[in-house]
């Protein structure tokens, strides 16, 4: 089987029928936390930016490396940029990313959707309605969600690249990627941040769900069509979609994080898996 990615790619060129060859990069724009592109047709999306991916950032040389095309990839067809996706250099992949998820839109505009419902306005954490006894894996330290696990007592889990990222208090949750798999075949329900979208390590997580488990994707970088993302066990995609792209742009070339953009140019947008049961089981 094909990466996700690799996948979702072939399923949005398919189903533009044909637009995107008509369509090019008009603007990217590579924030400290969120990537950022926009097409000539007014479509934005953005992805996380993995700095910390990148040992060498702290090396103008070296680092240049990495974006050897900065300063010309305005006006660069979209169909030459979709597989930066796939790219192991994370700055593309970030911008292959924000692509995917600007077309998805478009694609979304112009279709019926079938296999999935939107859902706005709402965060997928709610969407998985968790009850109390269940248990809980979060792939990635997203604060927030910490928090409200911690409110609700439910067992849980915090499986993450760098344990930096939690609070001493919370390094009893901690559990390492060597342990993803065996962490996420006793949990209940997982939560995928999209940074494991961004930085490539989403295939090996979605190896370990299966129909007993429900599974969403959230964030700003999960924003792309989810029909390869349902076949392999999500239950939710929850990402945003970019209401305002040139003030997305403003936002990411100062500096500005999720919570600027959903303040400022976004609004959230959740895909539900119709086939698979997202509402909790009752054992």
């Amino acid at each position: 089987m094909s990466s996700v990615l690799a996948e979702t790619i072939d399923l949005v060129i398919e189903r533009s029928q044909g637009t995107l060859e008509k369509i090019s990069v008009d603007d990217v724009v590579i924030g400290v936390f969120f990537t950022g592109v926009k097409l000539s047709t007014g479509h934005a999306g953005v992805a996380f930016t993995p700095i910390g991916e990148m040992p060498e950032a702290v090396c103008c040389p070296t680092s240049a490396a990495r974006m050897p095309a900065a300063g010309s990839l305005e006006k660069t067809p979209v169909l030459e940029i979709l597989p930066y996706a796939l790219d192991r250099n994370v700055l593309n992949s970030a911008i292959g990313v924000a692509a995917l998820n600007a077309v998805s839109q478009l694609v979304l505009e112009s279709e019926d959707q079938k296999g999935f419902s939107i859902v706005r306005d709402t965060d997928g954490f709610d969407l998985l309605k968790i009850l109390p006894h269940e248990t809980v894996s979060l792939v990635g330290a997203f604060g927030p969600y910490i928090h409200r696990l911690k409110i609700m007592g439910n067992p849980f889990f915090v499986i993450e690249r760098n344990p930096q990222t939690l609070r001493p208090d919370e390094m009893k949750f901690f559990r390492s990627e060597a342990e993803a798999g065996a962490t996420l075949e006793r949990s209940d329900v997982a939560i995928l941040t999209g940074t494991a979208i961004a930085n490539h390590s989403i295939d090996s997580i979605l190896a370990h769900l299966d129909k007993e488990k429900r599974a969403a994707i959230i964030g700003p970088t999960a924003s792309m069509i989810p029909d390869a993302f349902f076949r392999r066990g999500v239950s939710v995609m929850a990402g945003v979609r970019i209401t305002d792209p040139e003030r997305m742009a403003t936002v990411l070339k100062q500096g500005g994080s999720a919570f600027h953009l959903f303040k400022d140019c976004c609004e959230k947008i959740a895909f539900t898996n119709k086939v698979a049961t997202v509402v909790h089981r009752t054992a």
